[in-house]
């Protein structure tokens, strides 16, 4: 997505952009960050947003350094931490290979890596290992394919369950995929009518593996259904939807 999208939707983030962090019905991400985040570690938030966990961060590390691209993202979470010195504010697009910024001990890649560009994609991930200290860890999150899918059954069971035939049920979810699904093959499905990555169990290992990281966990960040669906029945729970969480380690 371009500079000039993310400055112009920076005012309303909060509001339009799905926070991780604060639905993760099992603190998983929480965890998984006190577990690697240690007072003397530099963090740095590649893709930074507004700075949402950027407090969480500099709670616990001696440094944070946020990295964003996008100017008026990067204002708000400058103001949002300006009573904290050991924050760092850096303007930059992860997607260019330039010199290293910073040398952290942890990274947290948020909902990055969600271009339907894999060279965008690689060229991030590329940027991310370059400014990890060897041995560093790195948290990631990226959306699941396997959801949308399931997506697709609760569809068509919600339908089922208030009376309509299995024909109708199956019309429905069959138009749900055909307006949102722009290819199954690349994994690439409209989040808010935005084209976005999403990857399979087995292709997040392949993913990481391949950008020189070592998978030490492989975790569901898990969401009420009220992330996708407004008003869900209240017999709709488990199974829940889900994110994948990747916490890896820089190989040489």
């Amino acid at each position: 997505m371009e500079q000039k999208v993310w400055d112009q939707a920076a005012p309303q983030y909060d509001e339009e952009i799905f926070d991780t962090f604060a639905n993760d019905r099992d603190k998983v991400l929480q965890r998984a960050l006190e577990k690697v985040v240690q007072p003397h570690a530099t963090c740095c938030d590649f893709g930074c947003g507004v700075g949402r966990t950027v407090p969480f961060l500099a709670e616990r590390a001696r440094e944070v350094v946020a990295v964003d691209f996008s100017a008026a993202s990067l204002e708000i979470a400058k103001q949002n931490n300006k009573d904290r010195d050991n924050v760092r504010i850096l303007q930059q697009d992860l997607a260019e290979s330039k010199p290293p910024f910073c040398r952290a001990d942890v990274g947290l890649l948020m909902q990055v890596l969600i271009m339907p560009d894999p060279q965008l994609r690689e060229g991030i991930l590329s940027t991310v290992h370059k400014n990890l200290r060897p041995g560093a860890h790195l948290v990631a999150v990226v959306p699941s394919l396997e959801v949308t899918l399931l997506t697709y059954q609760r569809i068509g069971q919600w339908f089922r369950r208030d009376g309509s035939s299995f024909s109708e049920a199956a019309k429905e979810m069959r138009d749900s995929a055909q307006h949102e699904v722009v290819s199954l093959a690349e994994g690439i499905v409209k989040i808010s009518d935005t084209p976005t990555k999403h990857f399979l169990r087995e292709e997040v290992l392949m993913t990481f593996g391949d950008a020189r990281f070592e998978i030490v966990q492989l975790d569901k960040i898990e969401y009420s259904w009220e992330a996708d669906f407004e008003e869900p029945p209240t017999w709709m729970q488990d199974p829940y939807p889900w994110d994948w969480l990747v916490v890896a380690r820089k190989s040489p």
